[in-house]
């Protein structure tokens, strides 16, 4: 999962540099619309590119820094990595861990003993219903 996460990194720097057509270290709410409208021919109204622009300009200066860019971009890939290490332990694809399908997974990456597993199962089990969704496992992970 690390080495996907590198390449991702490195791929969305170059997708900033080539959108920084100025070369002044940020992207404006036009470059961005150059890029993704000319350059990938997504077809965005000017309202969605806006909307995308203020979520990525997380201090509202009206420029994306190349560190506000990879934040956004990362957290987005991180979730993408989570939500796929989710389904591949979810064996019976019900959304829901069960504790063999825990166990199961843990034993792949190291020993564990039940008692280890049956804590790391209820520290995760938010709910305590006896499974670990989705979110529960996200919060578990990040």
């Amino acid at each position: 999962m690390a080495d996907k996460l590198v390449k991702c990194e490195a791929a969305w720097e170059k997708f900033f540099e080539k959108a920084d057509v100025n070369s002044d270290g940020s992207v404006s709410i036009e470059e961005l619309k150059h890029i993704l409208t000319v350059e990938y021919n997504q077809k965005l109204s000017d309202r969605e590119i806006a909307e995308m622009f203020r979520d990525i300009d997380k201090n509202g200066d009206g420029q994306i820094t190349k560190e506000e860019f990879l934040s956004e971009m990362m957290k987005t890939e991180r979730r993408t990595a989570v939500k796929e290490a989710f389904q591949k332990i979810d064996k019976n694809g019900d959304g829901k861990l069960q504790k063999a399908e825990v166990a199961a997974a843990l034993r792949e990456i190291g020993h564990y003993t039940v008692d280890e597993i049956e804590k790391m199962i209820k520290k995760a089990d938010k709910n305590n219903d006896g499974v670990i969704d989705l979110g529960e496992f996200e919060k578990e992970v990040y």
